[in-house]
């Protein structure tokens, strides 16, 4: 029977002094360990939740069953399950709150990136992740500049009233970023019923000037299309001019503790000027001839529109003249 052999190998033990030790030292050895290794596990948690972290516990954990076992084969029978019951309930559920907040930050730092990409541009924003120094210092550089602007706006917006003016705005706005996005362009700003466009950030590439040509097409449909959808009365009181060159500009952060990515040289200013000369020649585009010779031959401009140029053309500001080109909607010539 069962019983039997229990008393009988206990008698054996008696009878060979052999028997293991469970007193009240030994009670007290459990007693501390209960208490010491959840106190430890928690603290190397805490401490490290990476690999070190868990590697720490781990060699606690095999250092405390190395010592239990060696006890036992020494005749000192320490408690296997007493620590284990007292370190396991706080290490799991220490170790579940961390996962918990460490998700909740992770969120909290998701939404703070979604939110400030409602202020970067999507590409711009992903490049500072990448490199938080970038523009630290100024880089020169060859750009193209687009500069879009709502003429017959600041009139409309008097009778309008603020809340008609905003969504009009707004819709405006939204047109703008979504082109200039599918185009690989980046806002530096808006500027009251304007924007500006920089075609070269955060890295240049070949295709800067055709982008930037094919992003001035694009605006021009689009803000055409969206004016032609306003009620009469709205639409045909507000127009639109688009200015664009291609030259050495100086980019760079500006601003102290808020800082924004700009870009300034005489590229962007004869670039604005361009508006200037679309209204003053009835056309909708004016691109200087700089740009265009950057795009290439192949440039769709040649063909979705009216084109007449190049134009040697006195830009308010400067001394010398600049050959431009004049587009505007209708069947291209032959």
């Amino acid at each position: 029977m069962p019983g039997v052999e229990v008393v009988a190998t206990a008698i054996t033990h008696l009878l060979a002094k052999d028997a293991l030790v469970r007193n009240h030292a030994v009670r007290l050895a459990d007693g501390a360990v209960a208490v010491l290794l959840p106190m430890l596990l928690v603290g190397l948690l805490a401490w490290r939740r990476n690999t070190v972290g868990l590697v720490a516990i781990a060699a606690v954990a095999a250092i405390w069953s190395t010592v239990n076992v060696a006890a036992f084969a020494h005749g000192v029978w320490l408690s296997a399950a007493l620590p284990i019951a007292a370190a396991a309930p706080p290490t799991i559920l220490f170790g579940a709150v961390q996962i918990w907040m460490g998700r909740r930050r992770a969120q909290h730092l998701a939404d703070r990136s979604d939110l400030l990409q409602q202020f970067q541009a999507p590409r711009l924003h992903a490049w500072l992740t990448e490199d938080p120094d970038f523009l630290l210092q100024p880089v020169h550089q060859d750009a193209a500049i687009v500069f879009i602007d709502l003429s017959g706006f600041t009139a409309h917006s008097e009778t309008a009233g603020p809340n008609a003016t905003r969504e009009l705005l707004s819709d405006f706005q939204r047109i703008v970023d979504r082109e200039v996005e599918a185009c690989g362009g980046l806002i530096t700003s808006f500027m009251g019923d304007g924007a500006m466009i920089l075609f070269g950030l955060p890295q240049a590439s070949a295709d800067d000037a055709v982008n930037a040509v094919n992003c001035c097409l694009g605006l021009s449909a689009r803000t055409h299309a969206w004016l032609a959808s306003l009620p009469p009365q709205v639409g045909s009181r507000i127009g639109f001019k688009i200015g664009a060159h291609f030259g050495a500009i100086v980019a760079s952060r500006l601003g102290g503790s808020h800082q924004h990515v700009t870009a300034i040289g005489d590229t962007v200013n004869v670039a604005s000027r361009m508006m200037d000369v679309a209204k003053s020649h009835g056309a909708e585009i004016a691109l200087t001839d700089d740009l265009l010779r950057k795009a290439g031959p192949n440039s769709p401009v040649q063909t979705s529109g009216v084109l007449n140029g190049p134009e040697d053309v006195q830009v308010r500001g400067r001394t010398g003249s600049i050959n431009v080109w004049l587009w505007r909607r209708g069947a291209p010539t032959q």
